[in-house]
């Protein structure tokens, strides 16, 4: 029984431990900063290459947020589309005055 669980280890190690997985080309990093004061309300995208795009959004209004989650929708649809897979998301705020998202790729 010994030996039966021990070939079942190593064969099972020799299998997933030496899958090939592509190595990442890099991440990319992804800021949303919507706010109704006098803050820069942006996306704020940082290239694995070093490389900064900003696009800007609207003042954040209580009343309709469809106009930036519609700019923020179609960039994330282009970063996927360019051969990007979102890892992480995190979020701030407090949900009212300000929503702070950071959105982490990886270049497939």
């Amino acid at each position: 029984m010994l030996i039966i669980a021990s070939l079942l280890i190593v064969s099972l190690s020799v299998i997933f431990g030496f899958t090939n997985k592509p190595a990442s080309s890099g991440i990319l990093t992804m800021r949303t900063l919507e706010a109704n004061g006098l803050v820069d309300n942006s996306i704020s995208i940082v290239y694995e290459n070093g490389k900064v795009e900003k696009i800007e959004l609207s003042k954040l209004s209580g009343r309709d947020h469809s106009q930036n989650l519609l700019i923020i929708n179609e960039t994330i649809n282009r970063l996927q589309s360019s051969g990007y897979h979102l890892i992480s998301i995190a979020g701030g705020g407090d949900g009212i005055s300000s929503i702070i998202t950071t959105y982490t790729f990886e270049k497939e």
